[in-house]
C-alpha cells in the first residue's frame, strides 16, 4: 500500500467526517458519533489496499497528545478532593470489571480461560478519547469532572497492564508472583518515567518562557515519556498521564500555561477526530452479531459490572457536595472506544479466541460509544449533578 493515496484517502474520510459532524451537531446528534458513523460507512466501501488497521501502534501516534492534554487540564484541588475514587475506579474496579466481562464471557461463549480474561482485560476500562470528548463541555461540578476524567485516564494505563498479563498467559506464563510484579513495574515505572520527563521539561519552560518553546517542549515530553516508557517495558499511558499532571505544576505560570493549553486544545480536537474515524473505519457491523450468546453475556456483563462500580462500590455517598445523580453519570460514562478495539485488533493472530474477542469488542465499542454516547448528553442534561465551569474550548465542540 502506497502511503500518499493512503493520506490522501484519510484527509478526504476527514474532510467528510467533519462536514457530517457539523450537520450533526446542528441536527442535535452528537458529532463524535458522526464521525464513528462516516468511518462505518467508509470502511465498508474502501478496496483491501487501502484499509487503515487501528492497532496499538496506530493509536501511539494519538494517545499520548490525548492522554497528555486530558491529564494537564485536570483541576489538581478536585483532583486530590476526587483521589480515593478515582482510585476505586482504577484499579479495583478495573479488575472487578475484568473478572465479572472475562467470566461471562467463559460461561455463555465457550472462550478459553485466556481468551475470556483477554477479552475482560480489553472491555474493562473506559476509553478516554470517547469519554473526555463526551464529558469536557458539559457544566458538571469540577469533583465529579475530575473522577470521570481521572478515572479515563487512569483505568485505561491498568487495562492495558492487564492485558499484558493475558498476553505473557498465551505465552505460557503461569507465575502469579512474575506476572504481578510485571504489572506493578509497568504501572509505577511508567508514572516513574513520566515524572521524570516533566521534572527535565519544567526547566526549559521557565528558562525560555516562549509559547514556542513551551509547545515544543510539551510536545517532546508527552511523547518522549511515552516512547521511553514503552521501551523499557513500562505503560506509555501511564508515563504520558503522570508527565501531564506534573508539568503545569513545576512553576509555570498562569500566563505560560494558557498558551500552552490553546496549543493542545487544537491538538487534541484534532487528534479526537481522527481516532474516531479509525474506529470507525475498523467497526464490522456484521461480526457483531456473530456470536449471539457472546454478544448478549458480555454486553450484560460491561453493563453491570459499571452499574455495580457506580451504585455500590463508589465512595460518593459520604463526600460531601455529591449530588444524587453523581452515581447515574458515572455509570453512563462506562464507554469502550478506540483502545479497546486496538488493544483487540493489536492480540497476535494465534491469540487463543482472537476471533470470538474480535467480535464482542465490536459490539460492545458500537453500542457504548455510538448509541450509548448518542444519549449520554440529554440524559445527564435531564439529571441532578450541581453547578460546575463550562470549558468550552474547540475540543469541548465533539462532546455535543
Amino acid at each position: 500500500m502506497s502511503f500518499l493515496p493512503t493520506i490522501g484517502v484519510v484527509l478526504i474520510l476527514l474532510a467528510a467526517a467533519f462536514l457530517f459532524a457539523q450537520i450533526a451537531y446542528h441536527a442535535g446528534v452528537p458529532p463524535a458519533a458522526a464521525i464513528v458513523l462516516v468511518g462505518i460507512a467508509a470502511g465498508g466501501m474502501l478496496p483491501g489496499d487501502l484499509q487503515i488497521t487501528l492497532t496499538p501502534a496506530t493509536l501511539a501516534l494519538f494517545l499520548p497528545a490525548l492522554i497528555f492534554e486530558g491529564a494537564w487540564d485536570l483541576d489538581a484541588r478536585a483532583l486530590r478532593r476526587a483521589g480515593s475514587a478515582i482510585l476505586v475506579l482504577a484499579v479495583p474496579g478495573v479488575l472487578f470489571g475484568a473478572a465479572v466481562i472475562a467470566s461471562a464471557g467463559y460461561a455463555a461463549g465457550g472462550l478459553t480461560l485466556v481468551g475470556a480474561w483477554a477479552l475482560g482485560a480489553i472491555l474493562s476500562a473506559t476509553d478516554p478519547v470517547a469519554v473526555l470528548a463526551l464529558f469536557r463541555r458539559l457544566n458538571v461540578p469540577p469533583d465529579l469532572l475530575a473522577i470521570v476524567e481521572g478515572e479515563s485516564i487512569a483505568n485505561d494505563g491498568v487495562a492495558a497492564v492487564l492485558v499484558g498479563t493475558a498476553l505473557l498467559l498465551a505465552a505460557g506464563g503461569t507465575n502469579p508472583l512474575r506476572m504481578a510484579g510485571t504489572a506493578c513495574y509497568a504501572a509505577f515505572a511508567g508514572i516513574g518515567f513520566g515524572g521524570a520527563a516533566a521534572a527535565l521539561g519544567a526547566p526549559l519552560l521557565r528558562r525560555f518562557r516562549s509559547p514556542a518553546v513551551g509547545i515544543a517542549v510539551t510536545l517532546g515530553v508527552a511523547y518522549g515519556a511515552y516512547a521511553v516508557a514503552t521501551a523499557a517495558g513500562a505503560s506509555g499511558i501511564f508515563a504520558s498521564a503522570a508527565a501531564g499532571v506534573a508539568l503545569p505544576r513545576l512553576g509555570l505560570d498562569k500566563g505560560e500555561v494558557r498558551a500552552i493549553e490553546r496549543f493542545w486544545d487544537t491538538t487534541a480536537f484534532g487528534a479526537n477526530a481522527v481516532v474516531f474515524l479509525l474506529v470507525g473505519l475498523n467497526l464490522r457491523l456484521t461480526r457483531i452479531f456473530a456470536e449471539p450468546r457472546l454478544f448478549v453475556a458480555v454486553v450484560l456483563a460491561v453493563v453491570g459490572s459499571r452499574a455495580v462500580l457506580a451504585y455500590v462500590l463508589l465512595p460518593l455517598g459520604r463526600r460531601a457536595g455529591a449530588e444524587a445523580g453523581w452515581p447515574h453519570a458515572i455509570a453512563l460514562a462506562g464507554l469502550r472506544g478506540g483502545l479497546s478495539l486496538a488493544l483487540a485488533l493489536g492480540l497476535p493472530r494465534a491469540f487463543p479466541n482472537r476471533a470470538q474477542i474480535l467480535d464482542a469488542v465490536f459490539a460492545v465499542v458500537f453500542l457504548t460509544l455510538v448509541v450509548q454516547g448518542s444519549l449520554l448528553a440529554p440524559l445527564l442534561r435531564r439529571i441532578p449533578l450541581g453547578e460546575g465551569e463550562s470549558k468550552g474550548s474547540s475540543i469541548r465542540g465533539m462532546a455535543t
